[in-house]
């Protein structure tokens, strides 16, 4: 099968998306099927920000990877969460490479920029789109960078006329599909998590965690958040609760890997916090060097309220480390209570008690990172790839059926 993925999140922009459909892709590829990408053009200073560069300066190039894509042209996002988002233009730029690959499915990850190309490529190539929605558009309304009044309704309502243009639609959770509904989806759908990369997050053993923990130059409890530096994210609210936290572990240690649009004021507020000596913001880490700080981590939290799965929390839960999560979107329901808590949005005492908790129960911490890794165990980029292979034959078949009807 040949499938073109459209989306206008792409390397070099770090995000769950990117990395979604990347895995995908190459877990697609590996079955023996075709995979095309559709991206926004990115401009010189994004591959930059992905950078990482060791003492003397030096780029630390990662493993390279061949990717089909095509990109389109696109403009800079101002206010983009990433600090590095593009608009993609849809122009039919992609038109004739697309033609070209002969797609058997069109796969969309965004109903915008390069979900408009998507929905017009489909429309003239007479080939079924499907769609993913990876995010609940109200989570990031509130942070536009252009706000005006109605602009929430006018997204909600847009959102639904986009998906009911796709044959079939997913979403990470099923409750972002019934929300969905309930403001006018009407096309079959269901939901569909993403895959997580098992093979590059792996568990350690106790006394290998401290080893990692050495070599990071760490000595005391770690607390790791990965991921996004943009407000839905509240990292803020783990900042306010190692602060609580500090009285209690003097040497304790929070590590928030990621860039974003929110990172200076996170900078700001350590600051404030008067914890700069326990936070560390390395910017955007490598694979490797992410599924290190996992290994070193006694626990990740992440309090965003914009998740429809959470990549970095599979990650995490991967490599047998327990979480507290926030009460919002779809965290509780990709948090077993015996992989971790749950806390609400806002309230750094709640999280403070949870994180302790973790920290001061060894046994209680291990239990739950050997829950963590069976749970995560259904969301291998094989097993994904199996039951996406049964949606996109389904959807080819019953394109191929009306085409039929309507020669006759």
């Amino acid at each position: 099968m040949r499938i073109a993925y459209f989306s206008d999140n792409f390397y070099p922009e770090v995000s769950g998306i990117t990395d979604s459909i990347l895995t995908q892709g190459d877990e697609m590829k590996k079955r023996g099927h075709e995979v095309l990408y559709v991206a926004p053009y990115y401009a010189k200073r994004d591959y930059e920000a992905t950078l990482v560069k060791d003492e003397k300066g030096n780029v630390i190039p990662e493993p390279e990877r061949e990717y089909n894509v095509v990109h389109i042209p696109s403009l800079f996002f101002p206010g983009s969460p990433t600090g590095h988002g593009r608009i993609a233009l849809p122009l039919l730029a992609s038109l004739s490479k697309v033609k070209r690959f002969k797609p058997d499915i069109i796969h969309t990850q965004t109903p915008y920029g390069a979900g408009l190309e998507a929905l017009f490529v489909s429309r003239i190539l007479g080939v079924p789109l499907i769609g993913t929605n990876h995010s609940p558009i109200e989570a990031y309304i509130k942070y536009s960078p252009i706000p005006f009044p109605g602009l929430e309704h006018i997204a909600k309502r847009y959102d639904s006329w986009y998906y009911n243009r796709c044959h079939y639609v997913t979403a990470p959770y099923q409750g972002l599909i019934d929300l969905m509904r309930g403001r006018g989806f009407k096309k079959p759908g269901g939901g569909q998590p993403n895959p997580i990369s098992l093979e590059q997050f792996t568990p350690t053993t106790p006394e290998e965690k401290q080893d990692y923990k050495k070599a990071l130059g760490i000595e005391g409890p770690l607390i790791v958040y990965a991921g996004r530096l943009a407000p839905e994210k509240h990292v803020d609210d783990i900042l306010r609760a190692v602060g609580r936290l500090v009285e209690i572990f003097p040497n304790i240690l929070f590590v928030a890997s990621g860039h974003g649009s929110a990172q200076k004021s996170l900078k700001l507020l350590a600051h404030q916090e008067k914890i700069r000596e326990h936070v560390r913001f390395p910017g955007f880490v490598t694979s490797e060097e992410l599924s290190i700080l996992y290994k070193a981590a006694d626990v990740f939290v992440i309090m965003s309220t914009a998740e429809t799965q959470s990549l970095v929390l599979m990650q995490a839960y991967a490599s047998g480390t327990p979480a507290v999560v926030a009460r919002a979107g779809a965290l509780p329901e990709f948090t077993p209570p015996e992989c971790g808590f749950v806390v609400d949005v806002g309230s750094d005492a709640q999280l403070s008690q949870k994180i302790e908790l973790i920290l001061k129960d060894s046994p209680l911490r291990e239990k739950m990172g050997r829950a963590a890794i069976n749970y995560v165990q259904q969301f291998s980029p094989e097993k994904i790839a199996a039951q996406w292979e049964k949606i996109y034959a389904s959807c080819f078949d019953k394109n191929l059926r009306l085409m039929d009807d309507a020669k006759k």
